[in-house]
C-alpha cells in the first residue's frame, strides 16, 4: 500500500480520527479534527507513503482536504 488514509468520522456525536484501524480522539467537533487528522498526518504518518486526510462534508461524502508526507520523510522514500 502506497498510501496512509487518514479518515475523520462521528460516531455517536464524537469525533474522530481513523488510520488503519488506530483512533485517535475524541474531539469536540468536525473542525478540531480535522486539524488535529492534519497534525496527526504530518507528524506520525508513514515517512516511506504519502499521507491523505480526507474529512466529511455536511452531506456525507469524505473530500481530501490535505495530501503530503510525514516530518522527517526523505525525496528517497517518497519516490
Amino acid at each position: 500500500m502506497r498510501t496512509c488514509w487518514f479518515i475523520v468520522l462521528e460516531s455517536l456525536g464524537q469525533w474522530w480520527v481513523d488510520c488503519e484501524g488506530k483512533a485517535y480522539g475524541p474531539f469536540a467537533d468536525r473542525e478540531q479534527a480535522s486539524d488535529e487528522a492534519r497534525a496527526i498526518a504530518k507528524a506520525f504518518g508513514d515517512p516511506t507513503r504519502t499521507s491523505r486526510v480526507y474529512v466529511p462534508t455536511d452531506g456525507g461524502a469524505h473530500r481530501l482536504i490535505w495530501s503530503g508526507q510525514a516530518a522527517g520523510a526523505s525525496t528517497a522514500a517518497a519516490a
